[in-house]
C-alpha cells in the first residue's frame, strides 16, 4: 500500500505540474509568440534547462537514495549528508558560475546558426542570467533525493510546479511593463522558489545539512555510481541539442516552433511509457512471467500509442490552436506548429515502446545495451534530420521528421539485440491489427466531425468512445478491462 500511496502522490504532483507548465508556456506564446525573443530564449535556457533534467530527474537521485538509505539503516547518515552536500554545492557553484563566464562560447557551440543573426547577442545576454537557475535546481534535486529517501514525493515533485507558477506569474505581470526580461526574472524567480518550497520539509525531517569539508568514505562511492546514471541518461539529452544545432541554420522561428510542439509531444508519451515501463521492470526484477508481462506490456503500449498517434495527425492543428492561438502567436505560427506536432507524432508508437523494451534489458542487468539503443538513435536523428531540413529543403518539419525515424532506429537496436525474444509474436500482432483498424474508423470519424479547436474539447472523448467500441466489436480481450473495473467497483460498493 505504501508503494501505491507514493506512486499516486507523486504522479498527481507531476500531472499538476504537467498542466501548470502549459500555461506558462501558453503565457510565453501570447506575449511573445515565435519570434527573435523566443528563439533566443529557448537557446539561452536549453543547457541550464537539460542539467534540471539530469539532475532533477536523472541520475543524481538514483545514485545517492540507495547509498544514503543504507546509510540510515546504519545510523550515521548524518555524516554521508553533510558531506555529500559541501561538495555537491561546490561543483554546483563551480559549473554555474562557468556557464556564467563562458556564455557566449556554449550559444555559439550548441546553436551557431543563430552566430550571423540579429538575436546572438540576445542569446547570450539572456544565458548570462539563465544559468543562475543551475545553482537552484542542483540544490533541489539535492534535497529531492533526501526526501524521496524518507518516503516524501508530494513535495518534490511538486517543486517544479512551483517553479512554473512562479514563471508564469512573472510573464503574466511583468511582460508589458519589462519585455523579454519578464522571461529571465521568471526563470530565476521560479528557481528560488522551488528552491525554498523544499526546506519545511527538510527542516522537519531534521535533513538540513552543515556544511563541512571532511571527505565521507561513501563519496567515492557515490562518483563512481553518479558518472556511469549521468552519462546514460544524458545521450537521451543529446536529441534536444541536435533539434537546437540544427535548426538555429534555418529561418526565425524554427527554435521555438520547434519546443512548443515538442512540449505538447512529449505529453502523451511520457503518460504512456513511464509508467508502463516501470511497472513492467518491477515485475520482471521480481521474478514473475517474462513471457505473459512483456506481452502484455506491448499489446497494452500499442493500444493506446496508435490512438494517440492518429489523434496528434488529425487534431494538430486544432489542438496548437486551442492551446497557443492568441494573442501574438498567428495563424501561420498555428499551421506550422501544427504541421511539426503532427510529424512529431509518427515517432510516438516506436518511443514508447523502445521504453518498455528498455526496461525488459534493465530487468536483466544490462545498462549497457539501452545506453547504446539511445546514442544509435541519437546519431541516427542527426543524420536524418540533417537529409529531410537540408538536402530534400522540407526545413523545420524535417528536423521533426529526423527526430520521429530515430524512434524506428532506436527500437530496432535494442530489437535486434534481444536474444530471449519472449514475446506472444501472434497474441501481440493480433492486438496492433485491431488497434489499427479502430483507429483508422476513428481518424475517419474525426475528419468527418471536421471540429474547430473548441471542438476538440468534444471530439477527443468521441474519437475515444468510436475506438472504444471498435475493439470491443473485434473482441479484443484488453478492451473489456474498464468495463471489469466498473463492475468490480459496483461489487465492492454493494458488499462494502
Amino acid at each position: 500500500m505504501g508503494l501505491l500511496k507514493h506512486s499516486i502522490s507523486f504522479s498527481i504532483a507531476t500531472l499538476l505540474s504537467r498542466i501548470i507548465g502549459y500555461v506558462r508556456d501558453a503565457l510565453i506564446a501570447y506575449y511573445f509568440g515565435v519570434s527573435h525573443i523566443t528563439d533566443a530564449f529557448f537557446v539561452a535556457f536549453r543547457l541550464p534547462n537539460t542539467f534540471r533534467r539530469l539532475f532533477g530527474e536523472g541520475g543524481f537521485n538514483a545514485a545517492f537514495v540507495p547509498i544514503f538509505a543504507k546509510r540510515v539503516r546504519e545510523g550515521t547518515e548524518r555524516e554521508f549528508l553533510n558531506s555529500t552536500f559541501t561538495y555537491y554545492t561546490l561543483f554546483n557553484l563551480l559549473v554555474t558560475l562557468a556557464g556564467i563566464l563562458f556564455a557566449e562560447w556554449i550559444i555559439r557551440l550548441i546553436a551557431p546558426g543563430i552566430i550571423s543573426k540579429s538575436y546572438f547577442e540576445l542569446a547570450v545576454f539572456m544565458a548570462r542570467f539563465l544559468f543562475s537557475y543551475l545553482f537552484f535546481v542542483g540544490l533541489s534535486a539535492f534535497f529531492m533525493a533526501v526526501l524521496n529517501t524518507r518516503g516524501v514525493f508530494f513535495v518534490p515533485a511538486f517543486a517544479q510546479a512551483v517553479f512554473n507558477i512562479v514563471m508564469a506569474l512573472c510573464i503574466a505581470l511583468a511582460s508589458h511593463s519589462l519585455g523579454y526580461m519578464a522571461l529571465v526574472l521568471g526563470v530565476l524567480a521560479g528557481g528560488f522558489a522551488q528552491l525554498i518550497f523544499h526546506l519545511p520539509s527538510v527542516v522537519s525531517q531534521k535533513l538540513l545539512p552543515q556544511p563541512t569539508l571532511k571527505r565521507d568514505r561513501d563519496l567515492n562511492l557515490l562518483l563512481k555510481r553518479l558518472i556511469p546514471a549521468l552519462m546514460g541518461f544524458g545521450v537521451a539529452q543529446l536529441s534536444f541539442f541536435i533539434d537546437t544545432f540544427l535548426a538555429s541554420f534555418l529561418a526565425l522561428g524554427a527554435i521555438s516552433y520547434l519546443y512548443y510542439a515538442n512540449r505538447i509531444f512529449q505529453l502523451p508519451l511520457g503518460a504512456l511509457s513511464v509508467g508502463m515501463a516501470n511497472s513492467l521492470l518491477s515485475v520482471l526484477a521480481s521474478g514473475q512471467d517474462p513471457k505473459k508481462n512483456i506481452t502484455l506490456a506491448f499489446r497494452f503500449i500499442t493500444l493506446l500509442a496508435l490512438p494517440a498517434t492518429g489523434g496528434l495527425l488529425v487534431l494538430s492543428h486544432q489542438i496548437i490552436a486551442l492551446l497557443y492561438g492568441r494573442g501574438k502567436f498567428l495563424e501561420e505560427d498555428i499551421a506550422v506548429a501544427g504541421k511539426v506536432l503532427a510529424v512529431y507524432s509518427l515517432g510516438l508508437v516506436f518511443f514508447s515502446l523502445q521504453k518498455v523494451l528498455a526496461s525488459v534489458f534493465f530487468a536483466k542487468g544490462d545498462t549497457k545495451t539501452p545506453v547504446l539503443s539511445s546514442l544509435f538513435a541519437v546519431l541516427s536523428e542527426g543524420f536524418f534530420a540533417f537529409v529531410f531540413a537540408f538536402v530534400l529543403k522540407l526545413g523545420v518539419v524535417g528536423l521533426a521528421l529526423g527526430t520521429a525515424s530515430s524512434s524506428i532506429t532506436g527500437f530496432g537496436f535494442l530489437l535486434y539485440f534481444w536474444r530471449e525474444r519472449n514475446l506472444d509474436i501472434r497474441t501481440y500482432f493480433l492486438t496492433a491489427l485491431k488497434s489499427i483498424f479502430a483507429t483508422l474508423v476513428m481518424c475517419i470519424s474525426v475528419l468527418l466531425l471536421k471540429p474547430s479547436p473548441y471542438g476538440v474539447l468534444y471530439s477527443i472523448p468521441l474519437a475515444v468512445a468510436v475506438y472504444w467500441l471498435c475493439l470491443l466489436m473485434l473482441k479484443e480481450p484488453l478492451a473489456y478491462l474498464p468495463l471489469n473495473l466498473l463492475k468490480s467497483l459496483v461489487k465492492n460498493g454493494r458488499n462494502p
